[in-house]
């Protein structure tokens, strides 16, 4: 009975096996290309059209666009420029980050330089400038990120602080890179959410003698550092990883231990589930799996791994070269563990061909053992009687040198030549935020670690580097700096790379921080040239369900409520044309094609004016495509075709004149054929501005020159800056004064969301007495029928230079439940000075609005004062004048010559 049973338990195996196999193997075949990679940006390959200029010129809606100022910089301008107040005189400027060496910041009514500009400092500029108060003085300084890796501050006189922010070099193995396959990624899945995982690594655990590389990958991918990175010299905040996968492993024993029995010839020996000597090692940051980890134990651990963990197997991971040999794995394990000689040879178990007719016990066994199996279980039972080949005298070992050393020593320390420094560069603007709700603000930089190659070309420089390929060293990562302490709060590696890969490590795309999960931590959302989508928690810790595998990313991630159901969805963008929305959690809502490379993030707005969001999508063909938020579909009558590259995200803003009743919004962006187009939102009717320059940064808008309408800031890589006006009222929610408003807000904001300071209240004025009111009004009236998004936290700053001895800064915190209109008190300063109200405001989601205006405390008085002093003197001059002789007499003299 029991020869029956073991021999219809073999079929059932055999034929599981089989139908495995032949599914798996149709299974991966259909999966083997990412439907993100598959996909071809072909519109890129095709010509620009010919246009009649004349036709483009004579527009059929114009927006009556008048130049109102151009002023020529230092050099050409890549990132977009930043317009403020930044000395509170009431008056905006626009601060410009020409791209080599220079800031300069130009005054918004006429567009001159001001007094103390440019600023000089030693390097080339890839990101746009930022405020914040490093010394905590009352005044803003400009904080400007360059491409050597160092965060400069400014004052607004334009002298460059001592203080500044240097991200680290990068510690990796020098020969981190030897073995790597040409794509260490497993692009096979488009995300880390695929049951195909599974079953695949089912199949492979039956099938494979030698299970190596699959339990590698899937050791790896329990390490969210591991899953991109190939050699995590250091990673930070991840310090339970160990500790996991041994007891990942131990527990994949016990559970696979009956399968692996049944469906391998080839184990010779089961290894103790405690001994974790041969584990010991899994989580090396420069191997994928250690070679002393036994074929059999690794086979084992597969399926039960598999099930619990959603990761990609083998996604960018190098994998040492395996072996079938068997024999000489054991072999290496015996001669290192000498001391558990003993006690593996009790669990040795003979050939399974010497055992055919020796039936397995299992639970289902109705009977007992046999007596010969049942004897070999004497050992664990309580007996005081044992064979003397158990019977230790230790009398009997005089010579204790069979006992091994008993000294303790160190382990060998790392030798520093066996590592490289990579450089740190900033390719992208970072972010300011207080990301762990702890009161004191972090700056979250994505920086891109490799060498530069103009500068190493100088073999002087190249020495230094001790004669590696630098080309071999390209990374990117997650820098945090504490703004109090200037110091480094943490790091996270993401990814690594060669230089001549297909994808490389470099970060392009701006960090994102938004809160995800409700907790009052921000999270950071920044995708890389690598081609995946990472989401760290305010630790540095990759959240569950990423990274997500889509082409390279080179803008950054949008974070916004794009289906209007009240909560957010995510929204990336990559080279190969693939434009994705997901929820939090990394589950994909919609992805569609534009076929070709979206060189900056989306925005988001309602276009046609339909009471749907919709988001806007410019591309390198020229086609600027409107997708519809709900489910991705492309709007009619898009895409619009301009006839050049569109390299910058586009400007959604209300350019309808007063009185006029018109639904929708105008999309403004520059082209590479040298114009500026206003296109009409419903109609996609265009006007057009011939500015004859390319440009990168995105079009700004607010009201620049002072008076009350709207004005349009245009940067372009000719180095000059236009300055635009449009019949359109100026409003402050109109007003788009950087790329993501602040922090996190790339969404138009009129009929929407917002917060601004009502226009009584933000007019330029002088306060007197103790205190004084600032009323503000909260709008959230676009949503439907998920209602708004309250609470509303709103932080009322106010920002006192100057001789005062109180605190600089002095900050309220309300919480409303409502919009509409609030007024809040702030206390007055006793000392003659100016100062700036900082207005901000956080959903529940954690998108940020804001809105800010200068006034002054008490200048008045003193300029009545001066005058009461001043004027009895010149009325005293006055009179002497007015009294004083016409012709005054001939003095006498003391010459002795008379004549």
């Amino acid at each position: 009975m029991k020869t029956w049973n073991f021999a219809l338990l073999s079929f059932l195996i055999f034929a599981l096996l089989c139908l495995s196999f032949d599914h798996g193997t149709s299974q991966s075949e259909e999966s083997k290309t990412n439907k993100f990679r598959e996909r071809e940006a072909t519109d890129d390959a095709l010509g620009y059209p010919n246009f009649d200029e004349d036709e483009l010129l004579n527009t059929q809606c114009p927006r009556h666009l008048e130049l109102r100022w151009q002023t020529e910089v230092s050099s050409s301008i890549y990132a977009t420029p930043l317009v403020a107040d930044i000395n509170s005189d009431g008056k905006l400027e626009v601060v410009v980050p020409s791209f080599v060496h220079y800031l300069e910041v130009l005054e918004g009514s006429d567009g001159d330089k001001l007094p103390g500009w440019p600023a000089f400092h030693q390097s080339t500029v890839h990101s746009s400038p930022l405020l914040y108060d490093i010394d905590k003085d009352g005044v803003r300084e400009i904080a400007l990120a360059t491409y050597n890796g160092e965060v400069l501050f400014f004052r607004v006189s334009g002298y460059m602080m001592s203080d500044k922010l240097e991200i680290p070099r990068l510690k990796v193995k020098k020969d981190w890179h030897i073995g790597l396959l040409p794509d260490p990624a497993d692009r096979s899945h488009p995300d880390v959410d695929d049951d195909q995982l599974i079953h695949e690594a089912l199949v492979d655990s039956l099938h494979q003698p030698n299970a190596s590389t699959l339990a590698a990958n899937t050791i790896n991918s329990t390490s969210h550092n591991d899953s991109s990175n190939p050699v995590p010299e250091e990673v930070h905040n991840d310090t339970s990883s160990n500790h996991t996968i041994s007891s990942d492993i131990q527990n994949s024993q016990l559970n696979g231990s009956s399968l692996a029995a049944n469906t391998s010839d080839s184990i010779e020996s089961v290894h103790d589930s405690s001994n974790s000597d041969s584990i010991e090692s899994v989580h090396d940051s420069s191997n994928s799996v250690p070679e002393e980890v036994h074929h059999d134990t690794l086979n084992s651990t597969t399926s039960a791994e598999d099930k619990k963990s959603d990761s990609p197997v083998g996604v960018g991971i190098k994998a040492p070269p395996q072996t079938n040999d068997t024999s000489s794995s054991s072999e290496k394990v015996s001669g290192e563990e000498t001391g558990n000689t003993a006690r593996r040879r009790l669990f040795e178990v003979k050939d399974t061909k010497d055992n055919e007719d020796v039936h397995a016990a299992t639970v289902e066994n109705d009977g007992g053992l046999e007596a010969e199996a049942d004897s070999s279980f004497d050992l664990f039972r309580e007996t005081d009687e044992l064979d003397d080949v158990y019977n230790y005298d230790y009398d009997d070992y005089p010579d204790e040198t069979l006992w091994g050393e008993e000294e303790w020593t160190e382990s060998q320390h790392e030798n520093l030549e066996d590592y490289v420094h990579i450089d740190a560069h900033v390719l992208c603007t970072p972010v300011i935020a207080d990301i762990d709700h702890d009161g004191v603000f972090e700056m979250i930089v994505a920086a891109s670690y490799f060498f530069d190659r103009e500068y190493y070309d100088n073999p002087e420089h190249l020495k230094e580097l001790g004669g590696i390929d630098i080309g071999k060293y390209v990374a990117g990562g997650i820098v945090v700096f504490n703004l109090d302490t200037k110091e480094v709060k943490w790091s996270a590696q993401l990814d690594m790379s060669t230089e001549t890969g297909k994808f490389r490590a470099y970060i392009y795309s701006s960090p994102t921080v938004v809160d995800l999960d409700g907790d009052g931590n921000l999270d950071i959302l920044v995708g890389t040239s690598f081609g995946l989508f990472y989401v760290l928690d305010h630790q540095g810790k990759v959240r569950e369900k990423f990274p997500l595998e889509m082409a390279e990313i080179q803008g950054a991630v949008v974070a916004a409520d794009i289906n209007d159901d009240g909560k957010i969805e995510l929204v990336t963008a990559d080279a190969h044309g693939n434009v994705a929305a997901w929820t939090p959690q990394g589950k994909e809502i919609w992805v569609t094609h534009v076929k070709s490379l979206v060189p900056q993030g989306p925005t988001i707005g309602d276009v046609d004016g339909d009471g749907h969001t919709d988001v806007v999508v410019p591309t390198l063909s020229g086609n600027i495509y409107v997708l519809s938020g709900k489910d991705g579909s492309i709007s009619r009558p898009y895409p619009y075709r301009t006839h050049g590259r569109v390299m910058n995200r586009v400007l959604l803003v209300d350019l309808k004149r007063r009185g006029e009743k018109q639904t929708g919004l105008t999309i403004v962006t520059t082209s590479f054929d040298g114009y500026l187009y206003l296109i009409d939102g419903p109609t996609s009717c265009a006007d057009v501005v011939d500015i004859g320059e390319t440009a990168y940064s995105m079009v700004l808008a607010d009201n620049i020159d002072g008076g009350d309408d709207l004005d349009l800031i245009v940067a372009t890589m000719n180095g000059n800056v236009f300055c635009f006006s449009t019949p359109s009222p100026h409003h402050p929610l109109k007003a788009w004064r950087s790329p993501t408003q602040g922090r996190n807000n790339v969404a138009h904001q009129p009929n929407r969301q917002g917060i601004y300071i009502t226009p009584s209240s933000r007019a330029f004025r002088d306060e007197e007495g103790k205190h004084f009111w600032v009323e503000v009004e909260i709008v959230d009236r676009y949503r439907f029928p998920s209602g708004s998004q309250t609470p509303y936290n709103v932080t009322i700053s106010l920002l006192v230079p100057g001789n005062y001895q109180g605190e600089r800064t002095i900050k309220q915190n309300q919480i409303f439940d409502r919009p509409g209109t609030h007024r809040i008190k702030l206390p007055t300063v006793g000392v003659r000075t100016a100062g700036t109200v900082m207005v901000e405001m956080v959903d529940r989601n954690g998108i940020y609005f804001s809105d800010e205006f200068s006034l002054t405390f008490h200048m008045y008085y003193y300029k009545l004062l001066k005058w009461l002093l001043v004027l009895p003197m010149l009325g005293m001059f006055g009179i002497l004048v007015i009294l004083h002789p016409q012709e005054g007499t001939q003095l006498p003299s003391f010459s002795r010559n008379s004549d």
